[in-house]
């Protein structure tokens, strides 16, 4: 999936499959500080923990849509490259 970069500006361009594993290991350990905070009543931590993941949580739901529709498009485009092909074998 990550082997094939959409094209230049898109926003996947930019960022990497590798990228996307990190941020979404950061909302991880993200909610994990807020259940914790929770069980300890931090309630002014667990707030800001909360909020960072709100947007942590959205970046990592938009690459994760980029890159499955990125990754739907290539298919696309391979099958049509395929079937054009296929009936230019036939017609020869």
């Amino acid at each position: 999936m990550a082997d094939r970069m959409p094209q230049q500006g898109s926003l996947a361009f930019s960022v990497r499959e590798e990228d996307l594993e990190e941020l979404e290991k950061f909302a991880t350990e993200l909610r994990n500080r807020v259940h914790t905070h929770r069980e300890n009543g931090g309630l002014f931590m667990m707030q800001k923990y909360t909020q960072i993941l709100a947007d942590v949580s959205s970046e990592v739901r938009k690459i994760r849509a980029r890159f499955d529709r990125e990754t739907i498009a290539d298919m696309r485009r391979t099958h049509k490259e395929l079937k054009l092909n296929a009936r230019g074998e036939v017609e020869e």
